[in-house]
């Protein structure tokens, strides 16, 4: 038998001392004390136990909530993202027509000047 770490031969010696000490008179109220402490201490380390798990219950729901939040926020990105992508490759796909339509027609011949006819690329 090992509690901890204490074996038969020590809680004997233990029992010894108190029996010396306290005398075997006083040994009961002594030992009724003792188990009062202990349940004391007992009823202190459930009450403990009992308020940490209250604050983590209390963080995790903190957690959870702010980890949705953070989820909503990423997919409301990724449609954002996702959208102005659309965008940008519509726009990108419109450039070629749009640099075609703007782009100035092919000169014209000029009327004769002075009885002679010019085209564009003589120079004239």
């Amino acid at each position: 038998m090992d509690v901890l770490g204490i074996g038969l031969p020590e809680i004997i010696l233990v029992l010894v001392v108190a029996v010396i000490v306290v005398g075997p008179k006083r040994l009961p109220e002594f030992a009724a004390q003792i188990a009062r402490v202990i349940r004391q201490m007992r009823g202190y380390a459930t009450d403990v136990t009992t308020q940490m798990r209250s604050e983590l219950d209390e963080l995790t729901r903190e957690y959870e909530q702010i980890r949705k939040e953070l989820e909503e926020v990423r997919e409301t990105a990724v449609k954002d993202v996702d959208s102005i992508t659309r965008e940008v490759d519509r726009t990108v796909r419109e450039v070629p027509a749009i640099i075609e339509s703007s782009a100035e027609p092919a000169p014209e011949k000029r009327p004769p000047v002075n009885g002679q006819e010019t085209s564009p690329d003589d120079g004239s």
